[in-house]
């Protein structure tokens, strides 16, 4: 009897392991899916964005500021030399929009997308820089887009070139952007936006370049500058007719051109939104100067050449053109307006033209896109204001 209740309750207590077991695996098959996504949620989410993920310091890099600075000054040179006309982003995709000199715009353009394609072959893999968000990151680059059109320029434009040239109305531009960006990344708190931290003095975080590094911008700086020497002297050849052959040197050498100027960027550190904002935001001990050097490199470089070219070599004129652009001599409100536009979008989102370009293929996403939409939409409607209305 004892033996026949006892193997009942076993035979129970098996039925019952049994229906737990089931039960059990039932819930993890039904809870398994969820893990999934969720792991799938976490991958998606681990992309770097600005408004996510832990504060970041920032660094001091003067060695591959002045590098990239030099990189650019030579492109500015090269530009000048050649074509005749002033290394401008703005002021290639404003004449791109508009059809005016169509085929060189589009070239120089064309070499700039290209450097953020190239850019990780030659520099080797690059980190992902922050971007804010898409609301701001289309603010940002609409603002950028009606300054640069209104002012005539932008960083490049008129930060380098035209104050290169000592250009009066380059020099009251930069002025006014830069204290407009200044202010909006205080105001608008650009830096907490992007994850950097401000408990931090960044000019105290030195980070000096490799040798090796240093060399490898050695080498960029001599070929880019190699490449427009060579295509001068092809023109030259010409007799200073602008012949069939004059007019292909031209395409090449704006290509070259775009190129190497957005290598320059890359290697100088504008291309990262949030050293951008590091060095507009001059009331902090987050403060990062690095892109002093960049300016400073390029500017020394794009003034001793110029000046050399024209007062111990005689260049009176360019290889690749009858003369050399010329811009007005004053300044006026649509300078001035567009300037605190311009340092508006940039301390708003820490992206100037150039920049944005090359990282629309070397750091490609949805707000660095919105952000160049936006920029090319602005530029439309303020060219078309002008026009209807005399604006500029």
């Amino acid at each position: 009897m004892r033996a026949s209740v006892a193997s009942g309750a076993v035979a129970a207590a098996a039925r019952r392991a049994s229906f737990r077991n089931s039960v059990d695996n039932s819930v993890a098959s039904l809870r398994r899916p969820k893990r999934v996504a969720t792991s799938a949620r976490r991958r998606r989410s681990s992309t770097p964005r600005a408004h996510h993920g832990p504060m970041t310091n920032l660094q001091f890099t003067p060695d591959s500021a002045l590098a990239g600075g030099l990189i650019l000054g030579s492109m500015v040179v090269a530009k000048r030399l050649n074509s005749g006309r002033n290394l401008g982003v703005s002021g290639d995709t404003k004449a791109f929009a508009r059809g005016e000199g169509r085929a060189t715009s589009a070239a120089f353009l064309i070499g700039l997308l290209a450097a953020g394609y190239a850019a990780p072959m030659i520099l080797g893999a690059q980190a992902a820089v922050p971007m804010v968000d898409a609301t701001r990151a289309i603010a940002a680059g609409a603002l950028v887009g009606a300054g640069s059109s209104l002012g005539g320029g932008c960083t490049s434009g008129h930060g380098i070139s035209g104050i290169g040239r000592l250009d009066v109305r380059s020099v009251a531009f930069t002025c006014v952007f830069m204290v407009v960006g200044a202010i909006t990344v205080a105001a608008t708190g650009t830096m907490d936006e992007l994850h950097v931290s401000q408990a931090t003095k960044t000019i105290d975080m030195l980070a000096r370049s490799p040798e090796a590094k240093t060399i490898l911008y050695a080498k960029i700086f001599a070929a880019g500058a190699a490449v427009q020497g060579v295509l001068y002297a092809l023109a030259k050849r010409e007799g200073g007719g602008i012949t069939d052959v004059v007019k292909k040197l031209e395409l090449v050498s704006e290509s070259v051109a775009g190129l190497f100027f957005g290598l320059g960027l890359v290697v100088s550190g504008m291309t990262n939104p949030a050293k951008v904002a590091g060095f507009l935001a001059v009331t902090t001990q987050a403060f990062d100067p690095s892109l002093m050097f960049v300016m400073g490199g390029a500017l020394a470089l794009v003034v001793v050449s110029m000046f050399l070219a024209k007062n111990a070599l005689g260049v009176s004129r360019p290889a690749m053109a009858r003369e050399f652009s010329t811009t007005p001599k004053y300044v006026d409100k649509s300078v001035l307006i567009g300037g605190a536009l311009f340092g508006a979008g940039w301390g708003l989102g820490g992206v100037c033209p150039g920049p944005g370009l090359v990282n629309l293929v070397l750091n490609s996403g949805r707000e660095i896109t919105l952000w160049c939409v936006a920029y090319f939409a602005a530029q439309a409607v303020q060219q078309k204001l002008s026009s209807q209305y005399s604006l500029e």
